[in-house]
């Protein structure tokens, strides 16, 4: 609806089944080529944020997180209150 798909590529996971969230061993041979190959990734939404900050060790890649404080646990986390927008930029560090 804003128009991102005219200046990039914006695609689902390729996950068959429902799961709300990204885990690479399941996407799509596309979306894992797609993840190694990426310099930044922007990911919607809290299932997205809990799945792949989890697979942090094996995906090391620059990420930016865009998602709301829909519960307590996010708002201690990302040090907000309830219901509010949330853009978290995790970088991984230069060698």
């Amino acid at each position: 609806m804003v128009g991102m798909d005219n200046i990039t590529s914006v695609l689902e996971n390729g996950i068959d089944g429902p799961l709300p969230g990204t885990i690479k061993s399941r996407c799509s041979s596309e979306v894992r080529d797609l993840l190694h190959r990426a310099d930044l990734i922007i990911s919607k939404g809290g299932g997205n944020f809990d799945t792949l900050e989890k697979e942090q060790k094996h995906f090391n890649r620059n990420r930016t997180f865009l998602l709301l404080s829909k519960c307590v646990p996010y708002c201690n986390y990302f040090h907000t209150e309830l219901y509010q927008p949330i853009l978290a930029n995790f970088f991984r560090k230069s060698s």
